[in-house]
């Protein structure tokens, strides 16, 4: 039986949801366990995401201490917070790197696909489901099995049909019928397994960087750049 062990990282949500997120997985065929994880609230947990990373790799006993390195980095690419995205993809590469071994993105999306997918096997009166997740200053993230995209909550307009609503804002949106799926957030052998199944090419090819929708805020000075140092 093939064992992987894999580090998992997450430091996607956003909003009032924002937290960080690291989690040593051991993978053992089809048999996903989490050894060890760690979860902090706040935007500053997702920017210090490697701290998070450091603590569960120590109590795992991964590391070049032990010699016992990851087989697999997994990392959640988005959607979600800016600097979340940012700092936990930046940890992601670093211990990929260190660890010499490969890095894999995953959408949320997609790590909750298949237990959204068992939910809509129960409920044949529904189209398909969405995960809605928080955007910046009343906005979201609508994500299906295809796509993502970033909607003003005033100016939503819902599609026809019959829903399965997911993720940490499911209730910003009103929809003309939809069930409210109990699934927030992806959990870290949901990751896992999404970032198998990229790695064995169950899912098409994902680059292991942040999946930005919205456009940077940050903008070009008005006066143009500084010259370039003499």
């Amino acid at each position: 039986m093939m064992v992987q062990r894999i580090l998992v990282l997450d430091g996607s949500p956003a909003g009032e949801s924002a937290c960080g997120m690291a989690a040593c997985v051991l993978a053992e065929g089809d048999k996903l366990s989490v050894l060890n994880a760690e979860m902090v609230a706040g935007k500053q947990a997702a920017e210090g995401i490697n701290l998070l990373t450091d603590t569960v790799l120590q109590k795992t006993g991964w590391g070049a201490e032990t010699g016992i390195q990851p087989d697999l980095v997994a990392v959640v690419v988005g959607p979600g917070s800016f600097t979340g995205l940012r700092a936990s993809c930046a940890v992601a590469a670093g211990f990929a790197l260190g660890a010499g071994c490969p890095l894999v993105g995953v959408t949320r999306a997609e790590a909750l696909a298949p237990a959204l997918d068992a939910e809509l096997q129960r409920h044949p009166e529904l189209n398909g489901w969405l995960v809605v997740t928080p955007a910046r200053r009343g906005r979201v993230f609508v994500e299906d099995a295809q796509h993502v995209r970033a909607v003003m909550i005033a100016h939503w307009q819902a599609p026809e049909g019959n829903w399965l609503v997911a993720g940490d804002a499911s209730e910003a949106l009103s929809f003309s019928h939809a069930i409210h799926s109990p699934l927030r957030t992806p959990t870290p052998e949901q990751i896992a397994d999404a970032a198998l199944k990229r790695q064995m090419g169950k899912l098409p090819p994902l680059d292991p960087v942040p999946l930005y929708v919205d456009p940077p805020e940050a903008k070009l000075p008005a006066d143009g750049l500084r010259a370039q140092p003499v």
